[in-house]
């Protein structure tokens, strides 16, 4: 029996067989070539198999928990476990050498304000892209952490605001200028979506799964 409507999800061939049914009654289909066993029709939305795409697009949107899960009609665990799992899954691009860098802070909450938490980043002064971040509190081992990220690429530059801290952790290497007090007008400009995103966060984790 040939489904053309679906397709394995091994080897992207159309030619089935039927195969059973599950403890539901839904209809199993085993592939002919590949003897891989799909459903062809879920009937929960979690298993589609462009849920993790649209769960990518409308994080990408600003939309929160609750909305994406009421669209895609999913409970708000589901989207949580596919967000960590998104995540999870995606690796750290290679950082270029000598080239510019602004760094920053920025801080939010978890649940309450008694709960106050630092996101110390850097962004890349040509391109916009994020070279490193780092979650923890306002000290030296949490600036540090993204600081040797930078030195590690070979920084030819590093621009910071008027924290002491900085000119201690940069390297005298680096020329005097690069650690001068800087406006940063990029990384202050860039993440207002991201700012308005961790004011107030329900987990750590959905942060680093941002």
């Amino acid at each position: 029996m040939q489904v053309k409507v679906y397709s394995c999800v091994k080897c992207v061939g159309d030619d089935f067989i039927k195969y059973g049914k599950t403890n539901y009654g839904k209809q199993c289909y085993q592939c002919k070539f590949r003897k891989a066993i799909s459903v062809l029709q879920y009937s929960y939305n979690a298993y589609k198999k462009d849920i993790n795409t649209k769960v990518i697009q409308l994080t990408k949107e600003g939309m929160g928990i609750r909305s994406i899960a009421r669209i895609l009609k999913i409970s708000t665990t589901t989207l949580l476990k596919r967000i960590v799992a998104i995540a999870n899954s995606i690796s750290q691009p290679l950082i270029p050498y000598y080239q510019t860098y602004e760094l920053d802070e920025m801080r939010f909450f978890i649940r309450k304000k008694s709960n106050m938490m630092w996101l110390v980043y850097a962004i890349n002064k040509s391109t916009q892209e994020i070279a490193g971040f780092y979650i923890g509190r306002r000290n030296n081992k949490t600036l540090n952490s993204v600081v040797k990220t930078l030195v590690t690429s070979k920084a030819k530059k590093i621009y910071t605001d008027k924290l002491r801290n900085y000119q201690y952790l940069i390297p005298k290497e680096i020329p005097p200028l690069a650690r001068a007090c800087s406006s940063c007008p990029a990384i202050t400009q860039n993440p207002l979506q991201l700012r308005w995103v961790l004011c107030y966060s329900a987990a750590i984790f959905l942060i680093f799964s941002a």
